[in-house]
């Protein structure tokens, strides 16, 4: 995680994972509320507009509608070039792994990260993002790259690449389709922050009263598809309340992760071209092949968050809380716990943040290929220490401590502490 910036049926089913049929009606009446919220959005907004031109041929002033075709007809006559927005960012760091008894004995490495990207207005309503990464390609969840292999060049691949549509006309509502992040609120329980999805997202959002907001969110994504046989996909259904206050904001949010045929995503682990760790309880058969995941995922998942501004500006106080669990777990290790700490909002220069997150992922919580990409794997407790400090504007010097040790461990296996130090330069674009 990086400090200071990301921030952003109830029954056990032994048999392997299939989509529940409840899952269905979920996701229909997710998209029927938000359509129905959508329409009522656009009638309240048709009939302002209403009042708005009947005003206007009253009085004899320019109406809304023309309003707007003149700030189209503006934003049409700019040129495609003056419309693209660019940004990026750069880290290097050094990393080191320390345990007792570590196998290789203790590790160091140096690793880097280069991100660029690219945002367009197409039109009043449309948006594009594009992005290119650094990183390993069989690591979806991480853009570092190690200093490695014998000075070869890095590879450099396409980390986004997505469209947004916000109608002026229905402004509550937002569809995007492609390759996106996180449009929903989550930390890195469930979901490393380099993770990007591949599919589509609907939603809307709007303001219930002052200070008071409301989002819905429905997202279809495809895991893994195949020419023969049964693809892998996951479905999220989303809801988010947030209240503005004078000094303290808070903000509740549940989330529905629903996973299709999972098990699929197994061979991407053994035979390729994932690389990321596998810790899941796994399914053999009687010649003891492992055919996929023991368990199915559908996870449920509860964030508070709350953000107090403090008399220092640009130093507030921020405390999150979060609970997931897996409905679909053949076992009880399908629970998890986040919690995180942080003061200051490190942006101007001579300013700095800590932070502290604790962590506690049971081993069936979640597909272990999507957490955290410093954790190894699921089936751990995690406790960690960040702290950042911007000597000049768009330049940042940032010191974490990870500090991880098994829940589980097999008979006669070891669980000493792993403790892994980043030490980072960040500079920003």
């Amino acid at each position: 995680m990086n400090l200071l910036v990301s921030r952003g049926s109830i029954l056990h089913n032994r048999r392997p994972f299939s989509v529940p049929r409840v899952r269905v009606p979920v996701q229909v009446l997710v998209t029927i509320g938000m359509m129905f919220c959508l329409t009522v959005t656009s009638f309240a907004q048709l009939a302002t507009t209403g009042q708005v031109e009947a005003l206007a041929a009253e009085s004899g002033a320019t109406t809304h509608a023309s309003q707007e075709r003149e700030a189209q007809e503006s934003t049409e006559n700019i040129a495609w070039y003056d419309r693209i927005r660019w940004s990026g960012d750069f880290r290097t760091r050094y990393e080191g792994f320390y345990q007792k008894d570590r196998r290789g004995g203790n590790r160091n490495r140096g690793r880097l990260r280069l991100r660029l990207r690219m945002d367009s207005q197409i039109n009043e309503d449309t948006k594009f993002q594009v992005q290119v990464a650094s990183g390993d390609p069989g690591t979806p969840v991480s853009t570092n790259q190690t200093l490695t292999s014998f000075f070869r060049p890095k590879p450099f691949s396409l980390d986004r690449a997505f469209l947004s549509y916000n109608p002026q006309g229905a402004s509550a509502l937002t569809l995007a389709a492609g390759k996106f992040s996180s449009p929903q609120t989550r930390t890195q329980l469930l979901i490393d922050d380099d993770l990007n999805f591949e599919g589509a997202f609907e939603q809307v959002s709007w303001g219930l009263s002052d200070g008071i907001n409301l989002k819905l969110i429905a997202m279809q994504t495809a895991v893994n598809e195949v020419p023969r046989g049964a693809d892998s996909y996951m479905l999220m259904g989303y809801g988010e309340l947030s209240f503005e206050g004078n000094r303290t904001d808070f903000q509740v949010s549940v989330a529905d992760y629903a996973w299709g045929n999972p098990g699929s995503m197994v061979p991407g682990h053994l035979e390729g071209p994932l690389k990321s760790i596998l810790t899941n309880v796994l399914a053999r058969d009687a010649q003891g092949q492992v055919t996929g995941y023991a368990s199915g995922f559908n996870v449920i998942d509860v964030i508070a968050e709350a953000t107090v501004r403090t008399n220092r500006p640009g130093y507030p106080l921020r405390f999150l809380g979060e609970f997931a669990h897996n409905t679909r777990a053949v076992n009880d290790h399908d629970s998890g716990w986040w919690v995180e700490a942080e003061y200051g909002s490190p942006r101007a220069a001579h300013t700095w943040g800590a932070a502290y997150t604790y962590g506690w992922i049971q081993q069936d919580l979640t597909p272990s290929i999507y957490v955290f990409s410093d954790m190894p794997g699921t089936n751990l407790f995690l406790h960690m220490i960040e702290t950042s400090y911007v000597p000049k504007a768009g330049l940042s010097f940032d010191v974490t401590l990870h500090l991880t040790r098994r829940l589980d461990v097999p008979s006669g296996g070891s669980n000493n502490l792993l403790a892994r130090l980043h030490v980072a330069i960040v500079a920003r674009f």
